[in-house]
């Protein structure tokens, strides 16, 4: 059975429903999915209010489920600069990185959050597959017999607040100087006499905040955030993947698994390298001797073939995954791609997505799918559907 997170009860907003009960009427990926063994669901009460919660004032996502593996001892850095297509050892203690790996044929294995705490010192946030098998496989080619990797998910708790308010929400917690902190930065600060750590990011693509605790905090945390709504008069819902799911499109954000194939998920022909999910901004191919860079490079010379789009549709009218996409090229209808994912935009009042297009297709801008012998007109794009200045800006705006 799917395990209760840490903060799910708080966040529950159905009546006479507790976990047990709301399991047991629910159907699995229709109410929720199986999050690294624990239960999301796509939400708490009203996904709509929790979206506009978060792109109109502030709203909570319990983050704890994710996967964590601390990474110590000498070499871990070494370790993480082949591992990664970018270097991470030179990156300044106390900072978070957005990563990717791959496999020696330059198609991604997975894309992570790490945290660079001090020399050595790293907390690895990936998706839902266990990676410790290979990563020791690795140290053990590197002579790296220094290095250890500790599953510690459940030695976290962790809390994003994310919308527009979140700043103001964190400093009305005691969180004084919050909005200073920059994109991805690290600060440590002190909740009831224990140490709490804030990182500057989310995957809202709005401005937000990660919390983490150890999980003995955790009530003094959700007292702070009662406190807060009442002085604040302020709703703070929590939210679901279903709102989740249309911010982190509207942003552009890729999912593995359902924006490229996974070992836990494999799906032949949907392996994607960085390049083919416009993530070759982290791809360094002069700084180090990475897992795939020989690959990389040859695709950067000779090219790839798909490219990451989103897509927008204006008709509530959800496409499958992996829904093939029709364009006109030379006066002929062709298949140029597919759907990885999509979900209904409130804010945009449309259906948007993420696409795999072929890269000899990149320039259609116009193309359609077919939906119940139905043809759905779609809109391509090179860009996310939503960029908010707020998100990076310093000092990140607080109420007056």
């Amino acid at each position: 059975m799917l395990k209760k997170s840490m903060f799910f009860d708080f966040l529950h907003r159905r009546e006479q429903t507790d976990f047990q009960s709301f399991v047991a009427n629910s159907i699995k990926d229709v109410h929720y999915i199986n999050w690294n063994d624990f239960l999301l669901p796509h939400d708490y009460g009203d996904a709509e209010t929790e979206y506009f919660a978060i792109r109109n004032s502030c709203a909570i996502f319990d983050v704890s489920p994710i996967r964590k593996i601390h990474v110590g001892g000498v070499g871990a850095g070494k370790f993480f600069d082949r591992l990664l297509t970018r270097p991470v050892s030179s990156l300044p203690p106390m900072r978070a990185a957005y990563t990717v790996f791959c496999d020696v044929n330059g198609n991604l294995r997975d894309d992570a959050i790490l945290y660079k705490y001090a020399e050595d010192d790293y907390l690895l946030m990936p998706s839902d597959i266990d990676h410790t098998p290979y990563f020791e496989s690795l140290c053990h080619q590197l002579d790296l017999h220094h290095v250890t990797f500790t599953e510690c998910t459940d030695s976290w708790a962790g809390m994003a607040i994310q919308g527009p308010r979140s700043a103001s929400v964190l400093r009305n917690m005691g969180f004084d100087g919050i909005e200073q902190i920059a994109p991805f930065a690290v600060c440590d600060y002190e909740l009831s006499g224990r140490t709490i750590r804030i990182s500057r990011m989310g995957f809202t693509a709005d401005l937000g905040y990660e919390c983490w605790m150890k999980p003995e905090l955790a009530d003094a945390f959700m007292q702070s955030i009662e406190s807060v709504r009442l002085s604040m008069d302020i709703a703070l819902p929590g939210y679901g993947l279903s709102a989740l799911q249309a911010c982190r499109l509207e942003g552009g954000f890729i999912v593995a698994g359902w924006d490229f194939a996974t070992e836990l998920e494999p799906q032949p022909g949907f392996e994607r390298s960085p390049y083919e999910l416009g993530l070759g901004w982290l791809v360094n191919l002069d700084a180090a001797d990475f897992v795939g860079r020989d690959a990389l490079l040859e695709q950067k010379k000779n090219g790839y073939s798909y490219t990451l789009r989103s897509f927008s549709i204006d008709e509530k009218n959800q496409p499958d995954d992996g829904t093939e996409i029709f364009s006109i090229s030379n006066d002929k209808n062709i298949s140029i791609g597919i759907v990885n994912c999509s979900s209904w935009s409130w804010g945009l009042n449309k259906m948007i997505g993420n696409a795999s297009i072929r890269a000899e297709h990149v320039d259609l801008t116009d193309a359609w799918i077919s939906i119940n012998g139905k043809r759905i007109d779609m809109k391509l794009s090179s860009r996310p559907p939503v960029s908010l200045e707020r998100r990076n800006q310093i000092p990140a705006p607080i109420d007056a």
